[in-house]
């Protein structure tokens, strides 16, 4: 943003005068350009001198004169319009840089509270200063989804006064994530689509994506630790993975709750859970609907709880937990691991383009379709 102002800061140091014979000598080239071209087009006709001027023709050449000269005031009040506009949308431009950054440092400054109330109208304030301030939407993004990474204990304690803190904070955190959430579903007043989301190493006991979309941009769940307590769940319902976006739970550890993706599709975009750890929680991709783009599962280790994908769909969608040659580091990821967990496929309702697993031998903890063999998944 600053340099667009100081862009325009630069034309404006063009002097009234520089301005005035800039756009004069711009007219008279235009108007000799159109003349020659008139005179082309009529074939060349031969101009020959008529004698002296008429009184007639002196008074039309006195019109013809004054006419230039009101052009010239013409031209002369266009550019100090011109200018004085041009003024006004800099110094506009200016005082809202000013007042967006004023609101954004309140903001910031809320969310940096000691107190629970108070960090949690930071965070409402935040969100409104991303709705209003495009410039820098991604860098109030980027302080909420901040605030999310910093530590937090995924388990409850036990003390009645530590609890208690306990629980504001959450409830400050689930607030940031319903923030998030509905700025990325469809029909949002104004929408995050596209922006980056990074919540690296999180704690995620209580969150709701329910109905958003990711169309673009990095949604980076890597290192997020999802622990659900009672009846807390991380709802993923309906979301759809489109075409041109990039979601990572790599490393991520599903250690309890329920984790729902019931009904969500996979329409284009990549999903990678890549060394990510089941080690409790039970994840259900029921009546997910895996259409197109890549799903990983590679290096998983599934140690405890339930994957269970019950009515789900697999129709194009490449749903790889085989090894994975990684390009951009040029090694080799290794097939998931069943050490404990169950991956149940036995209730799918389209086993069209089932995943890959490599196998020749179904693991203990796989369950296939009925008359579905390891040896008949795509190797």
């Amino acid at each position: 943003m600053r340099d667009r102002v100081g862009s325009r800061r630069g034309v404006m140091r063009w002097s009234l005068g520089l301005h005035v014979t800039l756009l004069l000598l711009i007219a008279v080239g235009v108007a000799g350009a159109v003349l020659a071209l008139l005179w082309l087009l009529l074939g060349r006709p031969y101009l020959a001198s008529a004698g002296p001027l008429k009184p007639s023709e002196t008074y039309d050449a006195i019109k013809i004169a004054l006419t230039v000269v009101a052009g010239v005031g013409g031209v002369v009040a266009l550019v100090v319009a011109y200018r004085r506009q041009h003024f006004s949308e800099a110094a506009d431009l200016r005082e809202h840089a000013i007042a967006m950054t004023t609101r954004f440092g309140a903001a910031a400054e809320q969310l940096g509270s000691e107190w629970p109330a108070v960090r949690m109208a930071g965070a409402y304030a935040m969100a409104r200063v991303a709705d209003d301030w495009s410039e820098e939407r991604q860098t109030c993004i980027d302080v909420l989804c901040g605030y999310l990474r910093m530590p937090h204990d995924p388990n409850p304690p036990e003390e009645t006064d530590r609890l208690t803190v306990w629980r504001r904070e959450r409830e400050v955190r689930v607030t940031v994530l319903r923030l998030i959430a509905a700025h990325l579903r469809d029909g949002a007043l104004v929408s995050w689509q596209g922006c980056d989301l990074d919540f690296t190493g999180a704690v995620l006991d209580g969150a709701d994506f329910r109905g958003v979309r990711f169309t673009g941009g990095d949604v980076v769940f890597v290192n997020v630790v999802v622990a659900g307590h009672d009846k807390d769940q991380v709802v993923f319902d309906d979301v759809e993975f489109a075409e041109g976006s990039s979601v990572y739970f790599r490393s991520a550890e599903f250690r309890g709750g329920d984790v729902r993706f019931h009904r969500a599709k996979f329409t284009g975009g990549w999903v990678t859970f890549d060394g990510a750890r089941f080690t409790g929680a039970d994840v259900d991709f029921h009546d997910a609907k895996f259409e197109a783009g890549e799903v990983h599962f590679e290096d998983a280790e599934f140690a405890a709880g339930l994957v269970d994908f019950t009515g789900a769909s697999f129709q194009g969608c490449k749903v790889n937990f085989a090894e994975y040659r990684v390009e951009i580091r040029y090694s080799m990821a290794g097939p998931a691991r069943f050490t404990g967990g169950t991956v149940d496929l036995s209730a799918v309702a389209d086993f069209s383009d089932p995943p890959r697993f490599g196998l020749t031998n179904p693991p203990l903890g796989l369950l296939l379709p009925d008359g579905i063999q390891a040896a008949d998944l795509p190797q």
